[in-house]
């Protein structure tokens, strides 16, 4: 079965090359902006790497969408260096595969990025640019010089006029939330080693900005969602302003009495006054990072509030997003449909995201030779044979198809049709706390 996925969507990625091999990476997921001219700092003045990142920083200060992020942070980007396109990518921190992405002046051609992004053997996969020190890379600089050498530049990137690529991977707490692919047209200059840091230093930030902009999704979208975030917003006084449907419950459960005692409780409190403080202190310093709160509720389950910016920094409102906290290992549903035990499960999104056998029995609490069995299992199951196989089988066999069809993703980057462990047994794994949160919640094990 693995096999034939991998055959079907090689066949289909030949196709797509010889239709149109001007046509180039990710699909219209997201949706797609358009830029007039060179994406270029053109006659104007080039902004220094640290102008870039504090005006990066105070954009995600006002917890955009990832579309608005994606193009406003585009924008800035273009003052400190040139590119001609760009496509950035969701991905889900359970399996770090692709679920949605957003193009910048790039036509769709997804079935040959994915075709190289998961089956091929090249240089800076996403996955291998998360787990190295340095997050952004050059194909030419992976390549020794010799970019003919990667299959993407000689399928994709020469095919379509383009020449010199940047790649950068978004981590965060030990998981990876998104990317981006940055080009340039043949014959322009390749991207300088000042270049790459900037993208480097951007790592966290961007995947922040993923992480809350996915969030923000949630929290606003007209069909609510299974266990849906919800958002509250409060003026400078700390009175509440409005607070979405979707908020109310989980007021609730935070207080275990109503949704005005949920307003008026501790964590509520600490996180504006954290947000407030990190929005005020944004405005003289960069690198300011909102605060995330983990707070265990009176009905004995996990919340986690984030801050966020309301309007403008002079209003002194804000917002407080709050979602239940859950696993960042969402078990994908191929996995069910292959009949994987929950433990098989595990051990296949641990494998999935590059973990070795005895860091997956470390993490597991099993032994090494458990972990074998497991994978064993899991092979033969499936019909993979190798690690690399079982991630084509799964991206080609699940992902790409709901790619195609726009399903939705939930605020934890997963598709919202996956099924997600949550309620009061869940081991929650979040972000940066704050004080006011008496307990730490149980480790996922993850990370």
């Amino acid at each position: 079965m693995a096999s034939f996925l991998l055959r079907r969507w090689q066949v289909d990625a030949c196709v797509w090359k010889r239709r149109a091999v001007s046509r180039i990476f990710g699909g219209n997921l997201v949706g797609r902006s358009r830029v007039t001219g060179r994406m270029s700092s053109g006659g104007r003045d080039r902004w220094a790497p640290e102008r870039v990142l504090a005006d990066l920083d105070r954009l995600v200060l006002r917890a955009p969408t990832r579309a608005e992020f994606f193009d406003g942070a585009a924008a800035r980007l273009k003052r400190a260096l040139d590119f001609d396109g760009a496509c950035w990518h969701t991905l889900d921190p359970g399996s770090d595969l692709i679920t949605q992405h957003r193009l910048q002046d790039i036509v769709d051609h997804f079935p040959v990025l994915a075709n190289n992004e998961y089956s091929v053997q090249d240089v800076n996969k996403f996955e291998r640019l998360a787990r190295s020190e340095r997050k952004a890379a050059t194909i030419s600089e992976a390549t020794g010089g010799h970019p003919e050498r990667s299959p993407r530049f000689r399928d994709l990137l020469a095919p379509g006029g383009y020449g010199p690529e940047l790649r950068s991977a978004f981590v965060a707490d030990g998981a990876v939330w998104g990317a981006l692919i940055m080009i340039r047209r043949a014959g322009q200059p390749e991207f300088d080693a000042r270049e790459v840091e900037l993208l480097d230093s951007a790592s966290a930030l961007f995947a922040r900005a993923v992480r809350r902009g996915l969030i923000a999704e949630a929290s606003s979208t007209p069909a609510t969602l299974p266990d849906a975030p919800g958002v509250i917003e409060l003026d400078s006084d700390g009175g509440l302003i409005r607070a979405s449907s979707s908020a109310e419950p989980l007021l609730v459960e935070l207080s275990g009495r109503t949704v005005e005692d949920g307003l008026r409780s501790p964590a509520i409190h600490a996180i504006a006054s954290a947000t407030r403080q990190a929005i005020a202190a944004a405005r003289h310093e960069a690198g300011i990072e909102l605060p995330s709160l983990t707070v265990k509720s009176q009905a004995g389950t996990w919340l986690v509030l984030h801050g966020g910016l309301l309007g403008n920094v002079s209003s002194g409102e804000l917002a407080v997003f709050i979602q239940r906290a859950h696993p960042t290992l969402v078990a994908p549903l191929l996995l069910k449909a292959y009949g994987l035990t929950p433990r098989e499960q595990e051990v296949t999104q641990l494998m999935l995201r590059g973990a070795t056998t005895a860091q997956a029995a470390h993490r597991l609490d099993i032994s090494a030779y458990t972990v074998t069995d497991h994978i064993k299992s899991i092979f033969d199951k499936t019909g993979a044979r190798t690690r690399a196989e079982l991630c084509a089988t799964l991206f080609f066999g699940e992902h790409l198809p709901r790619i195609q069809r726009d399903t939705p993703v939930g605020d934890d980057a997963s598709f919202v049709d996956a099924p997600r462990r949550r309620g009061v047994q869940d081991r929650a794994r979040a972000g940066p706390r704050v004080s006011g949160s008496a307990e730490s919640p149980p480790h996922d094990g993850s990370g």
